[in-house]
Parts: structure tokens; C-alpha cells; sequence
């Protein structure tokens, strides 16, 4: 939740804001024109498909980078997602889409295409999953925080579950809360 409220401590103008404002929304657009088709159309198959989104790769990550910036990055992939869901025709009713950003780090961002529910059970299991018995998560219950504080605009159709590391040692140190966005049902 740092990040969120991070100031920059500079009053140096950060340039070129626009132009990667612009390169992201570009390459969003170019990548969500239409909705991928699974590979394997056996009714067994758990397939999925991903778009990794790269901060960096448009936003230098440097205390110089403004929120608006970050709050920019995420309502994009935000919007991408309900476009997606409404590009779905009734034989891809039962697609799952959502995306998936960390607070701590918007480098790991993605969008998640599921096209099963088979997929969507698969992928719980993968990301509750791990060596020890007790689940390393915390469900979050304070969704609104992402609409006030942060002034994310959601919209009523998507669903939101926010989770948070109990234990911030070892293989999640550094993370504070990993937010689900979209259909998840």
C-alpha cells in the first residue's frame, strides 16, 4: 500500500509522460482488438491464455514516476479487461477474464484469459498452492480502498478480490497485496 501513496520528493518535471501515456494505450489497444481462441477443443482442456504487461517497459520504475502514472497503468489494464468481456459471443460465455496486479511490484501485472472453468479451478489450485498446509494468503475484505483512496474507477460488472502474503518472509517478501479484477465466478 507504500507505493500508493508515494511522493516523489522532486519538483524536476518527469519528461515524456505523454508519449508513453500514449505508447501504453497503443499497444493495449493493439493487443485487445479481439478475443484469442484456445489452441485445444477438447471439452477436458484447462488451457489458458495470458498477456504479461511490462511497467517498465513503458514507466521507468524511479521515485520520479508519478501515481498518476501507476493509477494510469492499472485503469488501462482495468478497461481492457471489460472490453474483453464484451467482445465474449455466447459460446465464450463461460471465458474467465481478469487481470492480476501486485501493489509492490506493477511489473508482474498480466491478463488472464480462462476458457474453462476447469482452467479457473486449475489456476486457484496454482496459486493457493504450496509446500506447506496452511495457505500463505489473507483474503482482503477492503475492495473499496482501490475506488477511494486510489481512485480507480471499477466498474459494477467486475468482480474484485483483493489477497495479502501472511508471512512476508522468504518467498513473498516485498509483497504487500495482489488484486484479482474481473469475472471470477
Amino acid at each position: 500500500m507504500n507505493q500508493w501513496k508515494h511522493n516523489s520528493y522532486s519538483k524536476k518535471k518527469v519528461r515524456g509522460l505523454g508519449r508513453r501515456y500514449r505508447a501504453f494505450s497503443k499497444y493495449i489497444d493493439e493487443q485487445l482488438d479481439s478475443l484469442p481462441t484456445p489452441g485445444n477443443i477438447d471439452p477436458y482442456y484447462t488451457g489458458y491464455t495470458s498477456l504479461h504487461l511490462s511497467f517498465s517497459k513503458f514507466f521507468t520504475d524511479s521515485k520520479k514516476i508519478p501515481i498518476n502514472a501507476r493509477r494510469f497503468f492499472v485503469q488501462k489494464i482495468i478497461n481492457g479487461v471489460q472490453h474483453l468481456l464484451n467482445l465474449r459471443t455466447e459460446e465464450q460465455e463461460e471465458y474467465r477474464i481478469f487481470c492480476i496486479f501486485n501493489l509492490s511490484d506493477l511489473e508482474g501485472s498480466s491478463i488472464q484469459i480462462l476458457f474453462t472453468k476447469k482452467g479457473m479451478e486449475s489456476f486457484y489450485q496454482g496459486f493457493f498452492g504450496t509446500e506447506i498446509e496452511e495457505t500463505p494468503f489473507l483474503r482482503l475484505l477492503h475492495t473499496q480502498n482501490l475506488k477511494e483512496k486510489w481512485g480507480i474507477n471499477i466498474p459494477k460488472e467486475l468482480d474484485v478480490k483483493g489477497y495479502e502474503p501472511i508471512d512476508t518472509e522468504d518467498e513473498y517478501e516485498g509483497q504487500y497485496e495482489t488484486w484479482f479484477i474481473g469475472r471470477l465466478n
